[in-house]
């Protein structure tokens, strides 16, 4: 794009923008104004009556100078303004309940409170029964809203938006809120800068050639007749596999378009290199591709059952890689084990590219555990071979089933010893610590066997023993065979300390025994990146790698996974120009004609960016971008792209707009539902269908179908992903360093799947219209293995990564309560904080929140050596804090059962509540009774306040809480069911006007 249109369109989509702003500032003046016909009478008794009383009874404390408690009155009028009515209702409570003034202040009469206690009540009587003000709205898109868009608009899925700020925290917790939804010169900036480089990736000159890389590595023993005769290294703890032990090879796929191959360098030379952990600074050449790209193991070591990789025949076999925690000191930083890798030198920029796996579930044995008792030789059903072991030996068996095998050896050496047992084409490896060593399915017929063990110990008898069907071995190993490995692929690049692997999608199973290629597809500008300079000395500089796993979940036994290949290819084009150049030129008959084939482009593109019709002076507008850089020798395709730049960063595509015609509440059109109805339920665009229905004016007659579409489709995982952890404060465990010595089982593995837990839940719920009162007190939990393991659940759900629901016999289970992820989040990391849980469920369970804190409030010295209760009773006792504390701390104390980890410490504790309405309870079990039983109705109320808060993208107005409370009541009777909350909220004129 030359300077002179890009110095115009910078002032064009300035002007714009001005213009948003502008439109943002006006809508917000219109929320502080106040309508109904009472307020003029009132505003007068205010004057005459309520200004005095506060004036000689209140204002002393609680002026501008000095708020004590966070509160001034002197700025109260009888307007009933929208911010004041929540301290109206709190003066009107302190008066009826004689709490203030404080005792040893001057007292009013009975006759003084009681007078303005009943203008309080009509006052707020008033403000209930009038409309809230609508005219319009205007909200910006969030980063996750706006990334979202850009990928549904281009096709891309390159993350660009890492450049813009992230967004600011409204009060509530959410990031949509608009009046957080600040509009700064570097967000300006960003938004420009990621419309260009969008349009640079999604826009090809459509004659030129790509250039495509792709290679393959080949696995198997002594696989490769020319092996690399350099002894390869690649740094600390890497270990190579056998260099005979794969293959590489540069391919040519076959496409139906012309391309450039690229094919890697193979020539260096360096002047750092490496020979073990030493370092070796000189200059040396390397000749080949096996210097290029490499196949390793690095992770921890001393695999706990087996061997964690070998090569076999068929491929490489892996066992499940346990994660490491990854801490300097604690473990080691290298990774899982077994952690297999594929370094290599070279790989695209950008673009999307394909990894593919060919692969299958190994026929495996299952080693057997310390403790199982060989088989007797006596029985007259074993087979036994003996002594000498230099060649393999044939057995026979009779019968197709599953056998014992016992390993009887002979000598003093007491070390265990490695045995490597091949029985015809399988290989088995392990410990030998005992005799049982194995248990296996073998069909009937000859089997050859072979075994190789480590050791000074003499070999004896390999015995052979089939199991009968309620043999307890044959038994789990029934269980073990049903078992399937998890296939993960992950892309990063080399360190030497810590993991910077991502996952490439997710895992997928492999439940065959039968090879079968399986694709993770990905963009790779997503993934760590080297970045170092260009032409580095360093044999160890710049390279990435291709991680493959046998991706660990529960512990369990599982059948290793056996890898025959793997292959790259990027990047990735299966046409050309590729589908997101041909998504925007789409096809025409004036494609001969530049400037009105230009017009429908442009004209459909923005159709689509605008999310709804494009008005005849926008067209105008981006027309006369395209011809004044047609005109200036810019080429087509560059003319285009500076018109859809501008696009990019229009209003109408950055911001979601309810246009209003006058003050009073208004239907929103039906593109203004499509997109308010998409950004709540998918955090992104509208789709084709919802579309249509709003072209055609259909989409509020199917609004009930639609919204189970929606709910129901994989998009709703990005509402879900957006509102769960805001609502439920999840980012507190994101950011929590937990203290390890304590918690050893918070690895940040087990941490991200704990993290999700609370998401599915919530998703569970809603898609299956469960009651709200699961949220409390559930008999299921919505869990996968690792989560399961973590709370150490009776039985597993062996469902890998995926989460199910789980039913639990455990009374402290069930509910967010029991969520780790939530009450690890309210501690410290060591300590649980009673403080830190009660305001919490106080906000976002009962919605009951306490006032802020008033300012300049000291930080509390902690006095370890106090109890529980001694150390609430300081921080109630701190001036300006008891007030507040009695509404947060009881509620937090029945919480304490659970420790810094997440996880219930056990009936009793100092877990007995007086809770703020004067409920007992005796821990977390009662505080559920209690809500489920007894505040069930407040507990919907918050659900329904926190979604419509965040589905309007704004606060509520004191009318709409007020609406919330006495409508919401109607879905009493059904059981609060949670899918009902969100269609309520949906069909209310909370959503549906503007």
């Amino acid at each position: 794009m030359n300077s002179m249109i890009r110095s115009r369109m910078s002032r064009l989509i300035r002007l714009i923008t001005l213009q948003a702003t502008v439109l943002i500032a006006g809508w917000g003046a219109w929320q502080g104004r106040c309508i109904g016909g009472g307020i003029d009478a009132l505003a007068r008794s205010f004057e005459k009556q309520i200004k005095p009383f506060l004036t000689q009874h209140c204002l002393r404390c609680h002026n501008e100078g000095k708020s004590k408690s966070g509160v001034r009155v002197d700025d109260l009028n009888g307007m009933l303004e929208e911010r004041h009515l929540k301290l109206w209702e709190r003066i009107r409570a302190q008066l009826k309940d004689e709490a203030m003034p404080p005792e040893e202040e001057e007292q009013p009469s009975s006759e003084e409170r009681r007078r303005v206690e009943l203008w309080a009540q009509e006052a707020l009587h008033v403000a209930k029964l009038r409309p809230a003000p609508k005219d319009g709205g205007v909200r910006r898109l969030t980063v996750a809203q706006y990334r979202n868009t850009l990928r549904d608009l281009l096709g891309l899925e390159e993350e660009l938006t890492d450049v813009l700020p992230p967004d600011a925290v409204s009060r509530d917790g959410f990031l949509n809120n608009q009046e957080t939804l600040a509009l700064s010169p570097l967000l300006l900036e960003g938004y420009l800068e990621i419309a260009e480089k969008a349009l640079d990736r999604s826009l090809v000159d459509a004659s030129s050639k790509p250039a495509i890389q792709n290679f393959r590595v080949e696995l198997g023993s002594a696989i490769n007749a020319e092996p690399c005769a350099d002894k390869l290294v690649l740094g600390a703890d890497s270990l190579l596999l056998n260099s005979a032990d794969f293959v590489v090879q540069q391919l040519t796929p076959r496409k139906p378009f012309q391309y450039e191959p690229f094919f890697m360098q193979s020539k260096f030379r360096f002047i750092e290199g490496y020979q073990g952990n030493d370092t070796v600074r000189d200059w040396k050449d390397f000749d080949g591709i096996y210097h290029a790209v490499f196949a390793c193991m690095r992770g921890t070591h001393d695999y706990p059952k087996g061997r964690a990789y070998s090569t076999v025949s068929q491929g490489l076999l892996l066992r499940p890689a346990i994660p490491s925690s990854e801490l300097f000191g604690l473990e080691s930083t290298y990774g899982p084990r077994a952690n297999f890798k594929i370094p290599v030198r070279e790989l695209p920029d950008h673009g999307r590219f394909r990894v593919t796996v060919t692969a299958a579930k190994y026929n495996d044995g299952l080693l057997l555990d310390p403790g199982v008792e060989p088989r007797p030789l006596d029985g007259g059903d074993a087979l036994i071979c003996r002594a000498p072991w230099t060649t393999r030996q044939v057995v026979r068996l009779k019968e197709a089933g599953i056998y014992q095998v016992d390993v009887r050896t002979s000598g003093e050496d007491k070390r265990p010893a490695e045995l490597t047992l091949d029985l015809g084409s399988r290989q088995f490896v392990g410990t030998l610590a005992q005799p049982a060593f194995l248990a296996v399915r073998l069909e009937p017929g000859e089997l050859s066997v072979g075994v190789q063990m480590t050791g000074s110990n003499t070999l004896d008898q390999v015995v052979f023993t089939a199991l009968s069907t309620d043999d307890a071995v044959a038994r789990r190993f029934v269980g073990f065979e049903k078992r399937f490995p998890l296939l993960g692929v992950h892309l990063g690049l080399r360190r030497d300390c810590g993991s910077t692997l991502s996952p490439v999608g997710g895992p997928q199973r492999v439940d065959s025994d039968i090879l079968k290629a399986y694709v993770f597809e990905g963009a790779i500008r997503n993934f760590p990146s080297p970045d170092v300079e260009k032409d580095n000395v360093n044999y160890l500089a710049g390279i990435r790698e291709i991680g493959v796993r046998s991706e660990y979940t529960h512990g369990l036994d599982m059948p290793r996974l056996l890898i025959r290949s793997v292959e790259f290819e990027g990047p990735l084009y299966d046409m050309w120009p590729p589908s997101s150049h041909r998504r925007i030129f789409i096809d025409s008959s004036q494609k001969k004609d530049p400037r009105r084939y230009a017009r429908e482009v442009i004209r459909a593109f923005a159709v689509r960016a605008f999310r709804g019709p494009v008005a005849p002076s926008e067209e105008h507008l981006l027309m006369s971008v395209f011809s004044e850089s047609l005109d200036s020798g810019a080429s087509f395709l560059e003319s285009v792209k500076s018109a859809l730049q501008v696009v990019l960063t229009s209003p109408r595509f950055l911001f979601l707009i309810e246009n209003s015609k006058s003050p009073r509440p208004e239907p929103l059109d039906d593109h203004e539902l499509a997109s308010k109805l998409s950004y709540f339920l998918w955090n992104g665009p509208p789709d084709a269908i919802t579309l249509q229905l709003a072209s055609k004016g259909l989409l509020r007659k199917r609004l009930d179908s639609e919204v189970s579409r929606l709910i129901q489709h994989a998009r709703f995982s990005k509402f879900i992903g957006e509102f769960a952890p805001q609502w439920l404060s999840l980012e507190k465990f994101s950011v929590l360093e937990p203290d390890r010595s304590r918690f050893p089982k918070l690895t940040r593995d087990v941490r991200h799947e704990l993290k999700r837990e609370p998401e599915e839940f919530l998703k569970y719920l809603i898609q299956n219209n469960l009651s709200v009162r699961h949220l409390i007190e559930s008999d299921f939990v919505v869990v996968n293995d690792v989560v399961a393991q973590y709370y150490v659940l009776a039985g597993r759900p062996e469902s890998g990564f995926e989460f199910v629901p789980f039913r639990h016999s455990r009374r402290e289970l069930g509910g967010v309560f029991a969520q780790a992820a939530i009450m690890s989040g309210l501690s410290d990391g060591r300590e649980s904080n009673p403080v830190k849980r009660g305001a919490w469920l106080a906000r976002k369970i009962v919605a009951e929140p306490p006032d802020d804190p008033p300012p300049n409030i000291p930080t509390l010295k902690e006095e370890p050596k106090l109890t529980l209760r001694e150390r609430l009773e300081q921080h109630r006792n701190q001036p300006g804090c008891a007030e507040c504390h009695r509404k947060i701390d009881p509620w937090g104390v029945p919480l304490e059962q659970f420790d810094a980890g997440g996880r219930f410490k056990g009936e009793g504790g100092d877990a007995e509540s007086i809770l703020p309405d004067n409920t007992r309870v005796t821990g977390v079990r009662d505080l559920k009774r209690h809500l489920v039983e007894d505040r069930l109705d407040q507990v919907a109320f918050s659900v329904l306040s926190h979604l419509a808060t965040y589905a309007i993208g704004r606060n509520l107005t004191y009318t709409e809480v007020a609406w919330l409370r006495r409508e919401g009541l109607r879905l009493k009777d059904a059981g609060y069911r949670m899918q009902d909350l969100v269609r309520f909220v949906m069909k209310s004129p909370i959503f549906l006007e503007k």
